[in-house]
């Protein structure tokens, strides 16, 4: 087939190339419009102690405290990935899970914390109830012991922001998708006529 009968056959079928160009653009349109709102929160938990132990040689103490404060990090990281952890938080906020609480360290005093949320007033109450939550784990592990030496957990305010798919981004997929569509749909059209 050479390009004078494609354009030829584009010329016939004009009105369904633009009609399906224009349907899946005003589908991008809708699904902008239509978009739940979503907001996703980063909240950074700082690792801390309520006190310090006495050393003989306390100059290593700093050495020490920050392993031990990393590997603390790693197990609070592991408690926001536990099921249980994650119902509680969301129970303790009164607040319904929009997804998974997911976290990860980011040094060894240092973790971000991130979930999503349907209204953005209900982060500082999650914020609030994630650190009640992990401080009494924490002090779980603080019962056994003699001195106050165990680590607690301070939240900063979280960041929100507005998760949701951009106009320019949902428009120019839909458009995409409706030049492939119709380009399609006139061929198609195009050899059912024929045969």
């Amino acid at each position: 087939m050479e390009l004078r009968q494609i354009i030829g056959i584009f010329e016939k079928n004009i009105s369904l190339f633009f009609g399906t160009v224009v349907v899946f653009a005003l589908c991008g349109l809708a699904f902008f419009a239509l978009q739940p709102e979503v907001y996703e929160a980063n909240l950074t938990l700082n690792v801390t102690r309520k006190g310090v132990q006495d050393t003989q040689d306390y100059r290593y103490d700093g050495f020490y405290r920050l392993q031990a404060d990393e590997r603390f990090a790693d197990t609070v990281v592991r408690w926001i990935g536990s099921p249980q952890i994650s119902k509680e938080i969301f129970e303790g906020a009164k607040v319904s899970s929009r997804g998974p609480i997911e976290a990860r360290r980011l040094s060894s005093q240092m973790i971000e914390v991130v979930f999503s949320l349907g209204k953005e007033s209900d982060a500082e109450k999650i914020a609030a109830s994630a650190s009640e939550v992990l401080n009494r784990q924490a002090e779980k592990l603080d019962e056994s012991q003699k001195e106050n030496t165990w680590f607690v957990l301070v939240a900063d305010e979280p960041f929100v922001a507005e998760k949701k798919i951009g106009l320019a981004v949902s428009f120019s997929a839909s458009l995409l998708l409706g030049l492939f569509f119709a380009f399609w749909s006139v061929m198609i059209a195009n050899y059912l006529k024929r045969g």
